[in-house]
């Protein structure tokens, strides 16, 4: 209720912004759950009241957003793990958002980790977790990927002091237009001390049947000539890059269990959307690429 006594509404994702706090939202609800994909203890801070709002006004698919998002931040998790243990000394988190890896994982105290963002995302996130010490060297960049000058400004800052690098895009290539995510992936192959490439795809099918509700709002936020689920790969590969690893983000219940997958589909079935199993077309997912030069 407003001040007026009437019901406040709902609110309503406007930005790139907004659906970090949305993420982070997941990501707490997710570390709620006894049987939690991940456990994020900064996530509740970092999505706030307007994020956990925006999360408890979604028309439908909470469960299956909190599985999506909790099971893409563990598989990235455990690729990121791979890297390092192939030698990687420098991460470059690009769109970090709101991501919490260099607090909630035991990373490499020696560890050079580099988020990029726009200078309001950073400056918002330094303040909520201003009183937690990261577990690695922490440095900051802001950063608009659309700016070749500003984007190779950030490679340049990453590589400057690196032997093996990984880049970590996680949720960005799909609101990148098709110019930009070209130029990434064809300046980090021509830049020697960038190895790995952590990135997750996502069919327009995957999306719709993730976000519901909320779908053609994600929609309208992302630029008109953005690539979508396996277009994404054949951009990357075309530069060079090569696949190592895909995760696939279809419910396997070895991983989450039998009652987390009837879950899922009795939240599919609230929705409206006819039981079904999420549509598997090879290529969404998360992946580890490398630059085999």
């Amino acid at each position: 209720m407003n001040q007026n006594g009437q019901q406040a509404a709902a609110p309503q994702l406007e930005n790139v912004k907004d659906t970090a706090l949305l993420v982070a939202a997941c990501r707490a609800m997710e570390t709620d759950r006894p049987d939690a994909l991940i456990r994020d203890p900064f996530a509740a801070r970092l999505a706030g009241e307007k994020g956990m709002a925006l999360m408890s006004a979604m028309p439908a698919g909470k469960e299956f957003m909190s599985y999506g998002v909790g099971m893409r931040a563990r598989f990235i998790d455990e690729l990121l793990t791979r890297a390092i243990g192939e030698g990687v000394d420098t991460v470059l988190n690009l769109g970090a958002g709101l991501d919490t890896r260099p607090w909630r994982l035991d990373l490499p105290s020696d560890l050079r980790w580099i988020e990029v963002d726009f200078p309001a995302m950073l400056d918002y996130k330094v303040g909520v977790l201003a009183a937690d010490k990261p577990h690695c060297h922490l440095d900051r960049a802001s950063a608009d990927l659309n700016n070749a000058a500003e984007r190779r400004g950030v490679f340049q800052l990453a590589s400057a002091e690196s032997r093996k690098a990984l880049l970590i895009t996680e949720g960005l290539l799909m609101y990148l237009p098709a110019a930009t995510l070209r130029s990434l992936a064809a300046e980090t192959f021509a830049d020697s001390p960038f190895r790995f490439w952590i990135f997750d795809v996502f069919s327009p099918q995957l999306m719709q049947l993730a976000h519901q509700g909320t779908f053609n709002l994600i929609e309208r936020l992302r630029p008109e000539t953005h690539i979508k689920g396996r277009d994404i790969l054949n951009v990357v590969s075309e530069t060079g890059w090569t696949a190592l690893e895909r995760r696939s983000m279809i419910p396997d219940p070895a991983v989450i269990g039998q009652s987390r997958i009837a879950e899922l589909a009795q939240a599919i079935g609230r929705s409206g959307t006819p039981p079904m199993r999420p549509p598997d077309d090879g290529a969404s997912g998360v992946w580890l690429y490398e630059a085999q030069r």
